[in-house]
């Protein structure tokens, strides 16, 4: 079994052999974990990799956390065109060589149901859940993909207490076993498991505030660590040593002192901000949320500071006296689409439509575009709008679009890879976040063609949006001027068509050319 240091090694030496100039720098992006499945960072980490792939001989992606489908996940992204092949992908668990006993699962227990055994649904679960009994006893509970792919066994013991979960891979494979503090009902240890079945990492947690207390790898020579961190250190420091010239890009705060730390005095660290930094009301003169605190009180640490948008570069600015030449603003680009000719504008679209690509969570504010929403439909009755995306608040928004009698035009229509064809077949878009870092959703719509209504919120859509040219801006929480823009365009198809002309000068103004320029000149000049 090769190693992750062999492999780099061996691609060190084939990227010596091609006659390539070691003097060149070498971009690695830091980030928590990847999926196919994405939210906005993970996006703009696969555009930022692959245009780097076009400039560069060499571009990393290094990853933190244990995924029980990483393999899958990777080999997804290259089948699918998401990552482009000379971008390679380190995880920190990937190399490690296992040792240990093998652990089996009945295949009786992949099944819904067992023999001896009492099933009951739990309706509460989106997925299939099911709770089992025996001679009265509430002995295991069970959760399943809706086509039938067991995902984890929950194993309670007399009082009703769970004592372990078994979580499994996409073939039914033991992939973790954690071990349940029975007062917390949190895990207090975590054996994680190869494909064969073998014990290669324990974690020792501690129950009460999630935090690893100690890391055990059962390699040939067991190491021990004192924490997650001390573990991610010592990984990242040594793959460093294989790397000519690294310029490391954190996308991610919670690896910020990860970055600011390495012992590679040649390497240069970027620190990528995709967020408001703001507490709430998100506005400036509210606090600075704490996982920025590392960042900020060590701004000395860090070579540069990429922003997507000026208005926040000026905030932090105002706030913390630093050169303006460690910040940077980089924007997203704008996806190019393939527009068709005019009459797309005025016959491919439902007039009635209007739709949002989001995650189901509270920082979105679906709930506000949706009862916005019933406003437009007191006054337009056959209007739909459509929420494309997924997240933990599905069972709630889906509660709220019944209570206001809205089902038979608000439709969760859960996530979607094919943005363009979803933004082309509506009227407008709409975006209610209480913050954002940028909105790539705006660039997006507006690249496809399509207007977008949204609150005038830090940050993003008051750099993207012309208002009254290419969509609306709504003072943020303002409902009633919210639905009275999505009317104004649904109703008027002239328009709607000038709007969706305009919109189309996106790809002018946040091109892909100007985004790879800018990333290139900044990493060839850093």
């Amino acid at each position: 079994m090769i190693t992750v240091r062999d492999y780099l090694l061996n691609e060190n030496k084939a990227f010596l052999r091609r006659g390539y100039s070691v003097s060149q720098n070498t971009p690695i992006i830091l980030i928590n974990s990847l999926d196919v499945v994405r939210g906005g960072v993970t996006k703009a980490v696969l555009t930022r990799a692959n245009t780097l792939a076009k400039k560069f001989d060499n571009v990393f992606i290094f990853t933190f956390l244990i995924q029980h489908n990483h393999e899958n996940i990777i080999k997804k992204l290259y089948q699918k065109g998401l990552l482009d092949p000379k971008v390679k992908v380190m995880n920190l668990f990937e190399g490690i060589k296992p040792q240990g006993k093998r652990i089996k699962i009945k295949k009786s227990e992949l099944k819904t149901k067992e023999r001896g055994l009492v099933e009951i649904r739990d309706k509460k679960q989106a997925q299939l859940s099911y709770r089992y009994y025996k001679d009265g006893l509430y002995v295991k509970y069970k959760r399943f993909t809706n086509d039938g792919r067991l995902v984890f066994i929950d194993y309670m013991d007399e009082s009703r207490q769970r004592i372990k979960r078994i979580e499994l891979d996409s073939r039914g494979r033991v992939t973790c076993i954690k071990h349940m503090d029975i007062t917390l009902n949190k895990p207090r240890l975590e054996r994680y498991f190869d494909k064969k079945g073998k014990c290669y990492l324990s974690v020792w947690i501690n129950p009460k505030t999630g935090e690893e207390s100690k890391i055990i790898i059962f390699d040939k020579q067991p190491k021990e660590f004192r924490s997650l961190v001390e573990f991610q250190r010592q990984w990242l420091d040594g793959e460093l040593l294989n790397i000519e010239n690294p310029v490391i890009m954190v996308d991610r705060r919670q690896l910020d002192s990860l970055a600011m730390k390495v012992k590679n005095k040649d390497a240069k660290k970027i620190a990528v901000i995709h967020n408001n930094h703001l507490k709430a009301p998100y506005t400036f003169g509210s606090e600075v949320k704490k996982q920025y605190d590392e960042l900020f009180n060590n701004l000395q640490s860090i070579d540069k500071v990429v922003l997507l948008t000026e208005e926040q570069q000026n905030d932090i600015e105002s706030l913390y006296k630093v050169s303006e030449n460690k910040f940077s603003v980089i924007p997203h680009p704008a996806k190019q689409v393939n527009q068709s000719v005019e009459k797309d504008f005025k016959e491919q679209y439902n007039s009635n439509l209007a739709v949002t690509l989001a995650r189901y969570e509270s920082q979105k504010r679906l709930d506000l575009a949706i009862r916005a929403f019933k406003l437009v439909v007191d006054k337009i009755p056959t209007a739909e709008y459509h929420i494309y995306g997924f997240g933990k608040l599905e069972g709630e928004l889906k509660r709220l679009i019944k209570e206001l009698n809205l089902e038979n035009n608000i439709k969760l229509k859960g996530f979607t890879s094919e943005a363009n064809f979803i933004y082309k077949s509506a009227a407008c878009s709409i975006l209610t976040s209480d913050f954002e870092g940028f909105g790539m959703v705006l660039t997006e719509s507006l690249a496809s063609g399509t207007p977008v209504v949204s609150f005038d919120l830090k940050y993003g859509p008051k750099d993207i949006i012309r208002d009254g040219i290419d969509g609306y801006l709504v003072e943020k929480g303002n409902l009633k001027d919210l639905a009275e823009k999505i009317i104004k365009i649904m109703e008027n198809p002239k328009l709607r068509q000038e709007l969706a002309k305009n919109a189309l000068d996106i790809n002018r103004r946040f091109s892909v050319e100007g985004y790879a320029n800018n990333w290139v000149d900044l990493l060839n000049g850093i």
